[in-house]
């Protein structure tokens, strides 16, 4: 017998589900979207539950007003896996799961609907008709694809594969056996940049012509986005490339999750339910009770820790793909022996003038976009500071202009000192327009070439730029981490690597592993194709460890020493941290406010569960609103989510003013 009440769940800050009279004519199922009123207008909810009772009174409960269309409902292990992010990231669960659907999925249907659902449905899927080349495996990726568990059963994996070690292979090998045991299996295969996603989909595409491989990232325009959700939902794809929000794509045969640059940072949503989609892909492949595997050159310590400890299978690839390439060579040039002129040493000079008389490529890696980070008053001092962020405002010379990376304010590059009246500015600092500049003067028979998130800023110019690096139309290529990441260059033999020390000195506990990685993966790009790659490093600090472990391509050397520091001093992954984070306008106000709250977690404080003070984040202020955090550490995540179910509770019921969210696992300070 259908029951009298419908659970909803809509997309607003209110704890619990809502509860609805069912209207029984629509044959409501758990999963499936609806309509219904919410305040003074109608929304998109999803079906919960149903119930024969209500904590409120029956008679004043409204109506379902509708459903928008005949779609399939969504799956049970959906619904568990955002209820799951929901309690885990402290949001509602509404609030996580109805933002996971595509736009068109999430607004009241219009007149023109029904012709357009059709149209998404009818929406044709690139394919692919190059010749197909498919290498033999070498015996390290052998052994990974025949010891990879195929059976229904959670099976964490870590693949560590060194850079050009084909790890991709590997991947498309284990797709392939997925379709082999189960002909309607659907894979996941999130990457951490939309940059990667061309290239990849293409390979995909080229190996597995027969089947539907779509895309999901944040450059689609809204219908492709939908076509490409529908197309999952009702099984017409077989494979989804994704970005970071693609962990909820909606499966309902998912027998296979790979994450790609398992390690990066890009996994981790900075605004609104911020999740960190490798950990909830790992909970979905529990949750759906199959394999996943996490691969990268440089695996986040967390990761690395559990393979370790056993908790992953840990395969390993120390070997590249192409029998004859070998690792680069990497070379360390002490900028106080040789002093660089105009950014560049001379010892890379010579290297870099070398690789272009061999007709190769070069890479150079400036992980600082702009021309220069601040413009300097030689007169008094002033530097160009955003009027509305605690951050000085790049100057961009392509442009002309001053613009802060924070808030976007921007103003012309002022002609005299708007403290002194002097006409002596001058740019301190690097950034890759300065590069790039200084590059084209030094060698103007060069093609030079940069990537970075200014120039990539209009739809398809990064893949348009990397096509161009493929075919060899580009000598020098110019560029932040985009050019880092995943990138098989076969033309390049030479990395140069300017201003790491910056990183290296940081005062966050994690800037040691990032640098090591974005190293480790920039200098992969070089010597893929057989002859052997170069890398140069300019660095004031040569006889630091990192560069040691560095040189040695010896990761596990590296992530033991870190390791060890991070258990001495009890930080991730030896300890679960949330920061608590408040904004107002007066830094003051936002502080003692933070003091407030620690008063309360202390009162209601258990087991290892401990407070800091709190101070200023880093950066202080953003668009005008002045920024704080409180950081909580407990020696477990279990204890830590224990604590914070009951200390949000407090806040909650205290009902303060102040706006505040808590970031779980957060990557940054």
């Amino acid at each position: 017998m259908a029951q009298s009440i419908v659970k909803v769940i809509v997309d607003a800050p209110l704890r619990g589900q809502l509860d609805y009279k069912n209207v029984l004519e629509l044959g409501l199922r758990v999963g499936e979207r609806c309509i219904v009123p919410l305040g003074r207008r109608n929304v998109i909810g999803i079906v919960a539950g149903f119930s024969d009772s209500s904590e409120w009174p029956v008679n004043k409960l409204r109506k379902v007003a509708g459903r928008p269309d005949e779609i399939a409902p969504l799956s049970e292990n959906w619904m568990r896996l955002t209820a799951f992010a929901a309690r885990y990231y402290l949001s509602r669960h509404g609030m996580v799961a109805v933002p996971a659907l595509p736009k068109f999925f999430r607004r009241i249907p219009g007149p023109n609907y029904a012709n357009s659902l059709s149209k998404l449905r009818d929406r044709k899927f690139k394919s692919n008709d190059a010749p197909e080349d498919i290498p033999l495996l070498n015996k390290e990726q052998e052994a990974i694809v025949d010891d990879f568990p195929q059976s229904k059963g959670f099976s964490p994996a870590l693949l560590f594969g060194v850079t050009g070690s084909g790890k991709t292979e590997v991947y498309l090998r284990l797709i392939e056996n997925t379709f082999k045991a189960d002909p309607k299996a659907q894979i996941l295969l999130m990457v951490p940049e939309i940059n990667l996603t061309p290239q990849l989909v293409s390979r995909i595409g080229n190996r597995f012509k027969d089947r539907v491989v779509a895309t999901w990232n944040s450059s689609m325009a809204e219908g492709q986005k939908a076509s490409s959700w529908l197309a999952c939902h009702e099984e017409r794809a077989s494979i989804l490339v994704g970005t970071r929000l693609s962990v909820f794509a909606s499966l309902p045969n998912l027998k296979l999750i790979i994450v790609d640059e398992e390690h990066d940072a890009s996994y981790k949503s900075h605004e609104g339910v911020r999740y960190n989609a490798r950990d909830l892909a790992l909970k979905r492949a529990q949750i759906e009770g199959i394999p996943v595997l996490l691969g990268s050159a440089t695996p986040s310590l967390e990761s690395y820790r559990n393979a370790l400890e056993g908790r992953f299978r840990l395969y390993k690839m120390k070997k590249r793909a192409v029998e004859s390439a070998e690792l680069p060579r990497i070379t360390l040039i002490d900028t106080s022996l040789d002093r660089p002129q105009n950014g560049i040493c001379s010892e890379t000079a010579e290297k870099i003038t070398d690789t272009l008389e061999k007709g190769r490529q070069s890479i150079v890696f400036l992980n600082r976009r702009g021309f220069a980070p601040v413009v300097e008053c030689k007169s008094c001092g002033w530097h160009s500071t955003c009027p509305h962020c605690s951050a000085y405002a790049v100057f961009h010379k392509t442009t002309g202009r001053l613009t802060c990376h924070y808030c976007g304010w921007s103003m012309k590059l002022p002609t005299s000192c708007p403290k002194c009246g002097s006409y002596e500015l001058q740019p301190v600092g690097r950034g890759t327009q300065r590069a790039e500049e200084e590059l084209e003067v030094k060698w103007p028979e060069a093609k030079i070439m940069r990537l970075d998130q200014d120039s990539a800023r209009r739809r398809g110019s990064a893949s348009r730029m990397l096509e161009a690096v493929h075919s060899g139309e580009v000598d020098i290529l110019v560029g932040t981490q985009i050019v880092a990441k995943g990138h098989d260059f076969k033309k390049v033999s030479l990395v140069v690597v300017l201003n790491t020390d910056p990183q290296l000195l940081s005062f966050d506990y994690r800037a040691r592993e990032r640098l090591f990685s974005v190293l480790m993966q920039v200098a992969g790009r070089a010597g893929r194709s057989g002859e052997q790659g170069e890398v140069l490093i300019q660095t004031k600090y040569p006889k630091d460890s990192l560069f040691r472990y560095l040189k040695d391509n010896d990761f596990e050397g590296f992530a033991q020493e870190e390791l060890k520091a991070r258990k001495t001093a009890s930080m991730t992954p030896y300890s679960a941290q949330a920061l608590m984070i408040s904004e107002g306008k007066d830094i003051r106000e936002v502080l003692d406010f933070l003091s407030q709250v620690k008063k309360i977690g202390l009162s209601v404080q258990t087991g290892s569960v401990r407070f800091y003070d709190p101070v200023p984040q880093t950066v202080q202020k953003v668009m005008d609103i002045e920024r704080a955090q409180l950081l909580i550490e407990a020696d477990n995540k279990m204890e830590l989510q224990r604590f914070l179910a009951v200390f949000t509770s407090e806040i909650e019921n205290r009902q303060f003013k102040n706006v505040w969210h808590i970031d779980v696992d957060p990557l940054s300070f």
